[in-house]
């Protein structure tokens, strides 16, 4: 309840939002809490397990404490790939007919996540996030639609 007091310069918006739930049981915050933890789990649980069924050997996270999971390529993708250039084929060109219906994916590239990493190659350049901000219908989607933006981009016919 009190989660909000720590902020130095709190927003307006987050008063009013901290403020409402200072009103709200315990309980009844426990039990929203839940429901979301339920909600995001199975959602989280059906998007990492489509995509390591639909590309084995890729690296899926499922942390416990976030809404996103990172996805790494590493283990099925040539030495060159580059995900920031894969997420713009994405946005720009790439794009996979689901059910009748067009897609792409919009994820984040992980290399500016690290600093730099002497010595080596920065371990981001194979790395995506995924964040979990749409309907768990349309998560749904992500392994197939992913997969086959995975498999265009690979392809030798793609147009960056």
């Amino acid at each position: 309840v009190a989660e909000y007091t720590a902020n130095l310069c709190s927003n307006v918006i987050g008063q009013y939002i901290f403020g409402a739930l200072a009103h709200e049981s315990h309980e009844a915050l426990r039990l929203w809490y839940r429901s979301q933890t339920l909600n995001y789990r199975s959602m989280m649980t059906t998007v990492c397990d489509g995509i390591t069924a639909l590309l084995p050997g890729i690296i899926v996270s499922k942390p416990r404490a976030s809404i996103y999971s990172v996805v790494d390529v590493r283990n099925i993708a040539p030495a060159s790939f580059n995900a920031h250039e894969f997420v713009m084929y994405s946005v720009r060109t790439g794009k996979v007919v689901v059910d009748g219906t067009a897609f792409t994916l919009l994820v984040s590239p992980m290399a500016d996540f690290y600093e730099h990493t002497p010595g080596g190659p920065n371990p981001g350049r194979t790395q995506m996030r995924i964040a979990y901000v749409d309907t768990p219908d349309r998560m749904a989607l992500v392994p197939r639609v992913l997969t086959g933006l995975f498999e265009e981009f690979r392809s030798p016919k793609k147009a960056i």
